[in-house]
């Protein structure tokens, strides 16, 4: 194989392979209160709250239903649970399937109806606590379940006709208290209630500590599995409430404000590429539209692709211009093949190919190890600013066209739930976008190849010459390969990152155009205008 295609092949190889191993490598910018709203977001207990007159013929017996408070007489709360023993309560659809289900699973004892009853009474009062530091005024004997409930109505997911979302509810906005506690610790306030509730209830009617370890793994997995946490600049419209978690997609979490100090504290690339460029998603989407519906968050990309692709072609601008030289002169390249026929198989002939080779690339200022010291620069950049895209907490918020811009495209392509037709969970949107993203990362790659050979097409071909036949071949093979490589790591992309992808490969596409015809011009006029 030619050294220059196993130079473009490995340095591709690694970039790809690199970014699929570090694509979680730069930090994340989560902080505690932001990973507890995240973990509520999903683990909402399952105590449902309402009015006397809404709780369930089937939970009037006793015991079924309570007053929560004994001065409150409008407040109630029952636990609607199923025959097999699992919590029926819309907002427990996680802690059954995630939690309760897996732990049956690996032969954990759960813990009983009445400690999950008290665990959510320590929530609520702690929520409400919490509420009236912030500047709201509850009192227990006066709170309503209004006041209480993220939705409009006590047991529902939020996705139902008519149901409304409750912004300022005490659940919704102060419920991540379950998962944090005093001095900024993420577990706090839960591990304290666990040593209250053994002591209240008894240890045997408690949690046992294999299944409190197993439920403390799974949810905080799903915590960090999230990463949009870069909130960079106020949106009072939705109080500072991005993304679609939950089980169902339709809960926001508030995430604090991250300056750039809080950035360079997490490392070097978090403070010198990442933080600028989720600042930038902000600035642009917040600015066009403060709403984030999906509109100015597309554009957002879009300009920040522009302004990532123009600093990173002023900094590599010797290397990228190396490697478009190298493109140009291939035709010169091809005529010193041509005079060396056998240099395949003779030594002397492939010694003597190498030295002209050198001495054309000194004559036109090129240094053949150009290509790795681009990849080496752009790698570090790839990887950063992919971390913003993952981590910018605007991006989370949205859509267009029914697409998520924080989703992967491989789990939205294939999720036909509802009317496929209808394109209710963006499928069409993410495969119209995979498509262009794979068609423009296809051309790009291909285009000065494409040049390359319309200008070889030129010479006048005077011996056959196996060596340059073979090299064309071997070159044709790693453009495949490397372009099948790209399109399939592009299919695990977040959609965000897609866009950033097809527009930075349309933006290559013009450069190498503009570029591949003004070295040609110049090159053809440094050499006397000959072909």
């Amino acid at each position: 194989m030619k050294k220059s295609a196993k130079i473009k092949l490995l340095g591709g190889l690694v970039l790809v392979g690199g970014a699929f191993a570090l694509s979680s490598c730069t930090a994340s910018f989560c902080s505690n209160s932001d990973l507890a709203g995240l973990g509520y977001a999903y683990e909402q207990g399952v105590t449902v709250y309402c009015d006397a007159d809404e709780i369930p013929e089937e939970y009037r017996g006793e015991g079924l239903s309570w007053k929560v408070y004994d001065d409150n007489d409008s407040l109630y709360a029952y636990i609607p649970v199923n025959a097999d023993g699992t919590y029926a309560a819309k907002k427990a659809q996680y802690l059954d399937s995630n939690v309760l289900a897996s732990a049956a699973s690996s032969h954990y004892v759960a813990p009983t109806y009445e400690f999950w009853k008290a665990l959510d009474q320590k929530v609520l009062d702690e929520a409400i606590a919490t509420a009236n530091e912030n500047g709201y005024n509850y009192s227990t004997s006066t709170i309503t379940a209004a006041e209480i409930n993220p939705y409009s109505e006590p047991d529902v997911t939020g996705l139902e006709a008519g149901v409304s979302k409750n912004d300022d509810s005490v659940l919704r906005l102060f419920g991540y208290v379950k998962f944090y506690g005093e001095n900024d610790t993420l577990w706090g306030n839960f591990d304290q209630w666990i040593d209250e509730i053994d002591l209240e209830l008894g240890i045997s009617a408690s949690i046992s500590n294999d299944f409190l370890n197993f439920y403390k793994t799974t949810v905080q997995n799903t915590m960090f599995v999230n990463r949009g946490c870069i909130a960079t600049v106020p949106n009072d419209t939705i109080n500072d409430a991005y993304g679609h978690y939950g089980p169902n997609g339709n809960w926001q979490v508030s995430m604090s404000l991250k300056d750039w100090g809080y950035a360079w504290g997490k490392g070097f690339l978090e403070g010198l590429i990442v933080y600028p460029v989720a600042w930038l998603v902000d600035t642009f989407a917040n600015g066009l539209d403060p709403s984030l519906s999906g509109v100015g968050q597309i554009w957002s990309i879009v300009f920040v692709t522009f302004i990532v692709r123009a600093v990173v072609q002023l900094l590599t601008l010797k290397s990228t211009l190396d490697q478009q030289k190298t493109q140009a002169i291939q035709p010169q390249l091809a005529k010193l093949q041509a005079k060396y026929p056998n240099s395949n198989t003779n030594q002397a002939e492939r010694q003597r190919l190498g030295q002209e080779q050198m001495l054309l690339y000194k004559r036109n200022h090129i240094n053949p190890l150009s290509m790795i010291l681009v990849l080496v620069f752009q790698f570090p950049i790839f990887i950063a600013v992919w971390g913003a895209l993952q981590g910018s907490a605007a991006l989370t918020s949205g859509e267009f066209l029914n697409l998520q811009l924080s989703s992967s495209i491989s789990s939205i392509i294939f999720n036909f739930t509802g009317e496929w037709y209808l394109n209710s969970t963006g499928w069409w949107t993410a495969l119209v976008l995979f498509i262009i993203m794979g068609t423009l990362q296809f051309l790009a790659m291909m285009l000065p190849q494409w040049i390359t050979k319309r200008r070889n097409k030129k010479l006048q071909k005077m011996t056959a010459n196996p060596a340059a036949d073979k090299n064309a071949k071997t070159m044709k093979w790693v453009n495949i390969i490397m372009v099948v490589i790209t399109i399939v790591m592009g299919f695990s992309l977040p959609a965000a990152m897609g866009i950033y992808w097809a527009i930075g490969a349309l933006i290559s596409m013009i450069q190498t155009a503009i570029t591949q015809y003004f070295m040609g011009r110049k090159l053809k006029k440094r050499n006397g205008g000959a072909k």
